[in-house]
């Protein structure tokens, strides 16, 4: 019986993001722009048409990328693809290690080694095509190199204190490893920026005194500490722009892309502030933990309970007694299972970004936050228009039609 649904669930879901995907292109095709509108929102037309063909081809590389993880996600749930691998590395015996832990590793190394051709392609191809690309192929290396070896490092600690739990405590395995997941979660949150972030970037506090005096006012009237803003060298690989949220209590931050401050007014990046400050004052990042933590307690004990199915493990051609075969069939499954909860996400997250708007523009002019915005979508090529189907599913931001009628309310 498990088997089916599995069967089932795995072919509605390959077959639903293929079917997107591509209801996606044809909706991007025929999509037109009124003069109007072009006048509104301060863009050409070639731009229309340029943002449209960008996000045609990311498309396309998308598509191509689900039908190789499909494929892959075939062989090793449903072709004994885990037990052949498991085997072939114990075959191995490297230095006498801890096989299961040389499974997980040399299995999160094989999905990443898939992955290149993926991400050299976009990166050196479709984002140097679209004037986006200021990386090397040396840099590119070594920033691949760096994110394999922490990765490793992190996957390691994870599934090592996972098989610990698994092996020791096998009818509560899945509450102590929520707890620990909390506590790695926690830890994450204050190493990040102190430590991880600054392997790939150089951050720098913002010292514009033309900016300064903008944000000592908004902190001002929000009663917002913001005393520790860093501006990252975003522009050593892209010409993106963003800026988020960082850390927790004390190593709390927020990062503008050095992109992003120059392409914005003072006034701007002050609208921009706002908008960031509106997600923190209205709890958006506690409600976003909070969520995150029930769904991950759900989540683990819905696979203990999988793991009890007497048939589980003699269907998918698994050794009951290895944590790293549980791990490896759910790291296919369980993002198949967000799949389908994505719209959720994606609705709270949209809701999330009208709230963080209204905030700013109670304490910044509302005009700046829409030629932010209009620079923003128009320097990232972001689509103007979208498939309303495909973006309940997937955006996680409203478009920009819909955050300036919002904004102009």
């Amino acid at each position: 019986m498990i088997d089916l649904f599995v069967y089932l669930l795995v072919g509605l879901y390959v077959s639903i993001k293929i079917v997107l995907e591509v209801s996606q292109i044809f909706y991007i095709r025929k999509a037109t722009i009124s003069a109007d509108e072009l006048h509104n929102y301060s863009i050409d037309l070639d731009y229309f048409k340029k943002s449209n063909a960008y996000n045609i081809d990311k498309l396309t590389l998308s598509i191509i990328n689900i039908i190789i993880s499909s494929l892959l996600l075939v062989y090793f749930i449903f072709l004994s693809g885990i037990s052949d691998f498991s085997r072939y590395i114990e075959g191995m015996n490297i230095f006498g290690l801890n096989n299961e832990l040389m499974i997980i590793i040399f299995f999160f190394i094989f999905l990443s080694m898939i992955n290149i051709p993926i991400g050299l392609y976009k990166n050196f191809h479709i984002e140097d095509k679209y004037g986006f690309n200021r990386s090397n192929l040396a840099l590119y290396i070594k920033d691949y190199l760096m994110s394999l070896i922490l990765s490793i490092v992190i996957v390691a600690v994870l599934f090592s204190v996972f098989n610990f739990i698994f092996q020791k405590y096998p009818n509560l395995w899945w509450f102590y490893m929520w707890v620990f997941y909390i506590l790695f979660n926690i830890i994450v949150l204050f190493a990040y920026p102190t430590f991880i972030a600054p392997i790939f970037n150089n951050f720098k506090k913002l010292s514009d005194t033309r900016i300064t005096n903008v944000v000592k006012e908004l902190s001002d009237k929000t009663k917002f500490n913001i005393a520790d803003i860093y501006v990252m060298d975003g522009s050593r690989r892209s010409t993106h722009s963003n800026a988020y949220f960082t850390g927790f209590y004390k190593s709390k931050r927020i990062v503008f892309f050095d992109t992003l401050l120059n392409m914005l007014t003072p006034n701007e990046v002050k609208a921009v502030l706002a908008h960031e400050i509106g997600h923190y004052k209205k709890n958006h990042i506690m409600k976003s933990m909070l969520l995150s933590l029930i769904i991950s307690l759900v989540g683990f004990f819905l696979i203990y309970q999988i793991t009890l199915i007497s048939s589980f493990y003699y269907r998918f051609d698994m050794n009951p007694n290895s944590a790293a075969d549980v791990v490896i069939f759910f790291s296919f499954i369980l993002p198949i299972i967000m799949f389908f909860l994505n719209p959720i996400f994606s609705s709270i997250s949209r809701k999330n970004e009208f709230e963080a708007d209204n905030y700013a523009k109670k304490f910044s002019n509302k005009n700046d936050l829409i030629s932010s915005l209009k620079k923003l979508y128009k320097e990232n090529l972001s689509l103007f228009k979208t498939n309303p189907l495909y973006s309940k599913i997937y955006n996680s931001h409203p478009t920009v039609f819909e955050r300036i009628n919002n904004l102009k309310l």
